[in-house]
């Protein structure tokens, strides 16, 4: 059994993306320990990490959005040695610490932008 996970976006073509994705892997019986490919927009991206931000697995981005700055074009022909040669990379976003006036402090981390939860 394989150790690696895809997310995808709901649209159509993430979806068609997915499908194609999955064959191609399983019939080349590809296995890459601790990988997340993740299958939209930046935005879905972000998204992504923010909800993985404890895991310490790598991400793969293939774009089904509209112009994709931090995704990976998808070539089905290329795929498996696309991902076999891609670079780690490793992010240290900003951590935003915030101090109400009932000296509470909460913590965010930015990948795009920063959220606190009331």
């Amino acid at each position: 059994m394989s150790k690696f996970q895809i997310i995808s976006d709901k649209n159509k073509k993430s979806a068609k993306i997915k499908k194609l994705l999955l064959k191609i892997l399983k019939s080349n019986f590809f296995k890459k320990n601790n990988l997340i490919i993740v299958i939209g927009g930046d935005g879905f991206m972000l998204q992504t990490l923010k909800k993985n931000k404890n895991s310490k697995k790598h991400f793969y981005g293939i774009n089904s959005g509209n112009y994709g700055f931090l995704m990976n074009k998808f070539s089905a022909k290329d795929i498996v040695k696309n991902l076999m040669k891609a670079n780690i990379v490793s992010i240290s976003p900003l951590e935003m610490v915030v101090k109400n006036k009932n000296n509470q402090i909460k913590k965010s981390i930015a990948f795009n932008e920063v959220s606190v939860l009331r």
